[in-house]
């Protein structure tokens, strides 16, 4: 909206001319910037600053000999466990039971309650 100078009347930002007096929309000049004190090149404390280094990943995300004989030493295990008689016989029910678990656990961290919240409709 701007203010018509003559009639004192609001308009519309869209329109060129007042609606009620008929005067021009005033031109507003950019006002010219003066030059700044400052150096053009900003200055940095650290590297850091200037950069942010990301934080190191999770050990066993990490490549090294360590880690990868870890990860193979889990892949035997697997494998151990799933070829054993008890899994062949029950399998299906291990599964089913470990994946009902870890549903509930991913839902329950998901969906849980700010405790800061608070409960029902304040009416105050």
């Amino acid at each position: 909206m701007w203010l018509c100078n003559t009639c004192a009347n609001t308009v519309e930002d869209k329109y060129a001319h007042c609606w009620q007096c008929g005067a021009a929309k005033p031109v507003r000049r950019a006002k010219q910037k003066e030059p700044s004190t400052q150096d053009s090149v900003p200055t940095f404390a650290s590297y850091e600053e200037l950069a942010k280094v990301p934080s190191r990943p999770m050990w066993i995300m990490r490549r090294g000999p360590l880690q990868r004989g870890v990860l193979f030493l889990a892949a035997v295990l697997l494998v151990k466990i799933i070829s054993a008689p008890f899994v062949g016989k029950y399998g299906l029910y291990v599964v089913v039971g470990v994946a009902v678990i870890a549903l509930v656990i991913i839902l329950w961290k998901f969906f849980r309650r700010d405790p800061n919240d608070g409960v029902g409709v304040k009416l105050n």
